[in-house]
């Protein structure tokens, strides 16, 4: 069963307002402006007690019912066998959110109610940054821990929200963004796949649709986060909903927010719904398979063959780092876009904007699987009239 109860949220409210007022103090910030310093949007704390029932015991300043429905599944707190700490991120829509799970007898001086076995920490936010979010969970947890109610927790986190910093956690080590898109290893992804890999890249570099399925929760989370790397130059991780369970509502969510994603699911059999990809990625069992729709725009020439000789050799060398093989990408990617943009033309209706028309690509000596390759590229760039918005 699970319940809501806010011990601290609109319902103390003259509590908040103590806190808040208190937090714009210390740090001179005037009394009718609270100024955040992260994309930091909401928290809450959710226990399971003794009886399997769980509760939203903390909330500020509020949580959708449809982003709760999303969360709780992947606090893993339905499991009574959890016996060690999970760290979970996942996106539903625009929102970020962040997880970290744990058993109430592996917090030391744990001072909670003796019912409560488990409990999760979750922080909301509109940006990607796991490591930040994920500590900061962390942080909550263990001002939650230490009265096992809210006043305590809300201190925590107007702090974050107002200062950017409490404790010893500071929103400042982690404001480069670019430190959490190169986190994770490209190269272990790469070691797996092979010279297979080559399809992620050009399923990236069109802007395909890409499922990536694993049992393991964080073997997903690794592989999903990294995949954005191999067109790095983009910087572009909205394109990534981690960790999405096969339901009505979740996956609606997914293609209605994007036209294009990197998805993760635990649950393998979402390979049957060749609808919902162009390319399905199979971590457990190391292989890769591109919907029957999407053959053509997976023809190989003798550019890709380069970059996956390049991919593949790279990721056997012990000195080769992962963000060596993220540079050389780039600047592979950014040879390709070069050489499309020498084929551009004003478009006839809009002269400001460039364009590539597939007359131009036919007249290169090249395989026709390279002509259609560079039109689905050009398209990806919206360099077509088709893709002009």
């Amino acid at each position: 069963m699970v319940t809501i109860h806010r011990r601290c949220g609109h319902n103390t409210a003259s509590i908040c307002i103590h806190l808040i007022k208190k937090n714009q103090r210390r740090n001179k910030t005037p009394h009718f402006i609270m100024t955040s310093h992260t994309k930091l949007s909401a928290a809450a704390v959710i226990e399971r007690d003794s009886n399997g029932d769980i509760l939203w015991s903390w909330i500020y300043p509020a949580v959708s019912a449809e982003l709760r429905d999303v969360i709780l599944p992947k606090t893993m707190l339905e499991d009574k066998e959890m016996d060690s700490p999970q760290q979970i991120f996942g996106r539903h829509k625009n929102t970020w959110f962040y997880i970290v799970s744990t058993p109430v007898s592996l917090v030391p001086d744990a001072r909670v109610s003796d019912a409560v076995e488990a409990l999760a920490t979750v922080v909301i936010s509109e940006d990607f940054n796991p490591e930040m979010y994920l500590k900061l969970a962390v942080v909550l947890t263990g001002k939650y821990v230490d009265g096992g109610s809210g006043p305590n927790v809300l201190n925590a986190f107007l702090s974050v929200y107002t200062s950017g910093k409490v404790d010893k956690f500071s929103v400042a080590t982690h404001a480069d963004v670019r430190k959490a898109y190169l986190r994770g290893s490209i190269k272990s992804v790469i070691k797996k796949f092979g010279i297979e890999s080559i399809l992620i890249y050009i399923a990236v570099l069109l802007k395909k649709r890409i499922i990536v399925s694993c049992p393991d929760v964080s073997e997903l989370l690794a592989t999903v986060r990294v995949l954005p790397q191999l067109v790095f130059k983009r910087l572009d991780w909205s394109i990534l909903f981690p960790l999405v369970d096969p339901t009505d509502s979740e996956i609606s969510a997914v293609v209605e927010t994007k036209d294009y994603y990197i998805a993760g699911f635990t649950d393998s059999s979402v390979a049957i719904r060749e609808d919902l990809y162009d390319l399905y990625v199979d971590v457990a069992g190391e292989s890769i398979t591109v919907a029957s729709h999407a053959q053509n725009a997976f023809g190989l020439g003798k550019i890709h063959k380069d970059i996956a000789m390049y991919m593949t050799s790279a990721a056997e060398e012990d000195d080769t780092k992962d963000q060596d093989i993220v540079r050389e990408l780039v600047e592979r990617t950014d040879t390709l876009l070069e050489g499309l943009g020498k084929l551009a033309v004003p478009s006839d209706s809009d002269p400001e904007k460039q364009i590539v028309k597939i007359e131009a690509i036919r007249a290169r000596k090249m395989a026709p699987s390279m002509h259609k390759f560079l039109y689905n590229l050009a398209v990806a760039e919206n360099m077509t009239e088709e893709s002009q918005a």
